[in-house]
């Protein structure tokens, strides 16, 4: 049986997807060039009205790599405050010389059309602010340092 090629769409995404013989198992499935064998459970005649059902796959040729962050803390209690993501600062609440509380909202920063709230890691004094609005940071950039009262 000749191989079949699908475009499927889930959640928005569409993926080209390739599906070997399925008279035998395992069937060879490619996904955006990612190879996979699917075990079915019992091998299914062409002619079979119904698909199989399909269990989880067995990656055969290796899958792509996912990008990983550096372990950067985003925040400790040495004052420093780091960006969790990559994004652009929408406001700045404090300035320096202000008084902040742990947990007090000091920085909103918008990554993937999301604003984040970025807190202060502990009580103290702001002794630097090293962004302003409308600034561009990766993860891990330091925004703020913040003094231990």
């Amino acid at each position: 049986m000749a191989t079949k090629n699908y475009k499927i769409t889930i959640a928005g995404q569409t993926y080209d997807v390739q599906v070997g013989d399925i008279s035998t198992s395992p069937v060879e499935v490619s996904v955006d060039g990612a190879t996979y064998e699917v075990e079915i459970p019992d091998a299914v005649a062409p002619s079979t009205p119904d698909p199989p059902s399909i269990s989880a796959p067995k990656t055969v040729a290796p899958a792509p790599q996912a990008i990983s962050r550096p372990a950067v803390p985003t925040s400790g209690g040495d004052g420093v405050v780091r960006s969790p993501m990559p994004g652009k600062i929408v406001s700045v609440n404090v300035t320096t010389g202000a008084t902040v509380t742990k947990g007090q909202p000091i920085l909103i920063l918008e990554s993937m059309k999301m604003e984040n709230t970025i807190a202060s890691p502990i009580d103290g004094t702001v002794s630097a602010v090293l962004v302003a609005a409308g600034d561009v940071v990766q993860h891990g950039q330091t925004l703020a340092e913040i003094a231990q009262a």
